[in-house]
């Protein structure tokens, strides 16, 4: 049997599926990307500074808090929206507001915003979502952390709070699939943020993300923020924002454990030349003739903010950054991460394997029959 006969079978007998020869489906191919606001993070999620996270794929930022993961999910929303997509916003923290995306770029007209933090309730929403049958969607879900199940309420106000035992996991685990299912069939671009919990200040080792092991495999992408302060000409006393590193946990579209350098400054946002005049070093499109002294293209520059203004005045030499990254598969691939990701995946499977195993209920040990107690002598015949 050929493969347009068997195609041809299956979709006769699992009508709703979908079924084609994998170079010709639409379901396994990307058909955009949205940029996101910085080159080198650009860099290592696809390979290209100018390409950035493909739709029809589902992106989770996870770090402490202050990191920056709210900013960058807004920035990349602002490209979407500029490129047509829909924004949806669900927010369990109550943290966005209008000032807060017109800072960051986007049309506040044009956004529908949803606060809830109950994890049912959002089952609905994204019922509703793919219900719709909507293309083009931009949907944010920040944080997953902060979701919490209407138990928990009932619970108050009875004055008796239980333990989850896992319940809220398996929710957030429906959840994840249903934005799994938005972000592929309607050709839709997901965003979300998470939060750790362990030790997330140990540079080199693996965190564990909060809301459970399919937290991980949901996400076609994963990328870990840790930060730092970020100081005006390097003076400790002026703090200007977060230097952030961003690390690829996870990534089916490229190789992933890469990092990429950020910057986030409080007054003038995302630096998006972070990083790039190393990489410019690296690629041997410029160099450096004492500490803080740069020739790149031909000009000099005195330190390194010059140096970015130069790379910002002179477009070519990104141009000529991106094909050297295309010819040399240049990468930043942290292998301390990588090996210690491969550790606690499978200590987290199985942490799974317990949650799913189904609650059997104690069965209360039958009691013994007590003999009755004689309470008086018994009389002697007389």
């Amino acid at each position: 049997m050929s493969l347009e006969e068997l195609k041809a079978n299956i979709q006769k007998k699992a009508k709703g599926t979908h079924v084609s020869i994998l170079s010709q489906s639409e379901i396994a191919t990307s058909t955009d990307n949205i940029p996101t606001p910085a080159y080198d993070l650009n860099r290592i999620l696809s390979g290209s500074l100018f390409r950035g996270i493909p739709n029809r794929t589902f992106t989770l930022f996870v770090g402490p808090e202050a990191s920056g993961k709210s900013s960058i999910i807004c920035l990349c929303l602002a490209e979407a929206q500029r490129k047509g997509y829909t924004p949806i916003i669900i927010d369990t923290e109550g943290s966005w507001n209008e000032l807060f995306v017109k800072r960051w770029g986007m049309d506040p007209d044009n956004i529908l915003y949803i606060y809830t933090p109950w994890i049912s309730e959002i089952q609905v929403i994204l019922g509703q979502i793919i219900a719709s049958g909507d293309k083009k969607i931009a949907l944010a879900l920040d944080s997953i952390g902060a979701l919490e199940t209407l138990k928990l309420v009932d619970d108050s106000l009875i004055g008796d709070v239980k333990a989850d035992q896992g319940q809220l996991a398996k929710n957030i685990k429906r959840a994840m699939k249903m934005l799994q299912n938005i972000a592929i069939n309607q050709e839709s671009i997901i965003f979300g943020a998470g939060h750790y919990y362990g030790n997330p200040s140990t540079y080199g080792s693996a965190e564990k993300i909060g809301g459970g092991f399919y937290m991980r495999l949901a996400p076609h992408i994963i990328l870990s923020l840790k930060k730092s302060k970020l100081f005006e000409n390097g003076d400790k006393k002026k703090i200007v924002g977060n230097d952030v590193k961003v690390i690829t946990l996870k990534n089916k579209l490229y190789p992933p454990f890469q990092e990429a350098t950020l910057e986030i400054d409080y007054r003038n946002g995302i630096n998006s030349y972070a990083g790039m005049i190393d990489l410019t070093i690296e690629a041997g499109l410029a160099e450096i003739t004492s500490p803080g002294r740069y020739i790149i293209n031909g000009q000099k520059y005195h330190g390194g903010v010059a140096a970015q203004e130069g790379l910002r005045k002179d477009k070519t030499i990104l141009d000529k950054l991106d094909k050297w990254l295309e010819t040399t598969g240049y990468s930043t691939i942290n292998e301390n991460i990588a090996e210690a990701e491969k550790i606690l995946v499978k200590e987290m499977d199985k942490i799974e394997e317990e949650i799913e195993k189904p609650v059997v209920a104690k069965e209360k040990p039958v009691e013994a029959k007590k003999k009755p107690k004689i309470t008086s002598k018994p009389t002697k015949k007389k």
